[in-house]
């Protein structure tokens, strides 16, 4: 279809990943046929770095020009050695301010490089999903340290009390924090320089790629800032109804059914 793509951008969850949150060796096979090309494969992700290093590993992208956009867009990380090459983060007196606006029926947590930092006695069980799907433990933290590394911070809550939050509080957090509801029950607060659209926006000045030579696959709301900005916007059938109405490629087969390789093997020819 285009020949002229540079650099192919893809979410994990809900898109790479299916929903064992395993790749598809056809996956991996058309990651692996358009990176011999030399076309730049990102995964730009909502997860920290420790919560997908072994899905670098399996489609071994660790070599010295390879990168990821993680935390929702807050750090673009050299894949080689982990180190950063730009980030928007937060800090504790964010999350201090933060911790002010929530209510006993609610947790909030911070996101970093390499950990989930949350200092409640018992940990909910919004939580304790996010740690599983990540594979990272639940750290405890001393609140005290103003220089703890605030990557983003996560409110997580029952649906109901998200809802509440958001309709109470996302107005007013928008003048100086960019937000995030990728499902019900989290919400989270970056920096308001942060997203996936604005770090990849970064890496292809970097790499001297322009907007209209990348290709992005995502499926949910913290997709929408890159899938609006590049030349192929791209989504798997399960993909929300939003995410399909800014896209270029609707796949007919699903995050299930290696809807990612399928895109690539149409833009792509191969």
């Amino acid at each position: 279809m285009d020949k002229d793509i540079k650099l192919v951008a893809i979410d994990l969850d809900g898109t790479l990943l299916d929903s064992h949150k395993e790749v598809a060796k056809r996956n991996i096979d058309a990651i692996n046929k358009i990176r011999s090309k030399g076309v730049y494969v990102v995964i730009s992700t909502g997860r920290p770095c420790a919560g997908f290093s072994w899905i670098l590993d399996k489609l071994n992208l660790f070599h010295d020009d390879d990168y990821s956009i993680t935390n929702t867009g807050t750090l673009i990380m050299k894949n080689m050695d982990k180190s950063d090459v730009w980030k928007k983060c937060l800090s504790m007196k964010d999350f201090k301010f933060a911790q002010t606006l929530i209510k006993d029926d609610m947790q909030i947590g911070i996101y970093n490089k390499y950990s989930i930092l949350n200092n409640y006695k018992v940990i909910n069980k919004h939580f304790l999903f996010e740690a599983d799907i990540l594979k990272m433990p639940i750290e405890k933290f001393d609140e005290s340290d103003m220089n703890t590394d605030v990557d983003r911070i996560t409110i997580t809550g029952d649906t109901h009390i998200m809802d509440e939050f958001s309709e109470k509080y996302n107005e007013k957090l928008l003048r100086d924090y960019q937000t995030v509801r990728n499902v019900p029950e989290v919400f989270e607060i970056l920096n308001k320089k942060a997203d996936k659209g604005k770090a990849l926006t970064e890496l292809g000045k970097m790499l001297g790629i322009e907007l209209d030579e990348m290709l992005a696959i995502g499926d949910s709301n913290n997709d929408k800032s890159m899938l609006s900005i590049v030349g192929i916007p791209a989504t798997c059938s399960n993909g929300l109804k939003s995410v399909k109405d800014i896209c270029k490629i609707v796949s007919d087969f699903s995050n299930d059914e290696a809807g990612v390789a399928r895109i690539i093997e149409e833009v792509f020819d191969i």
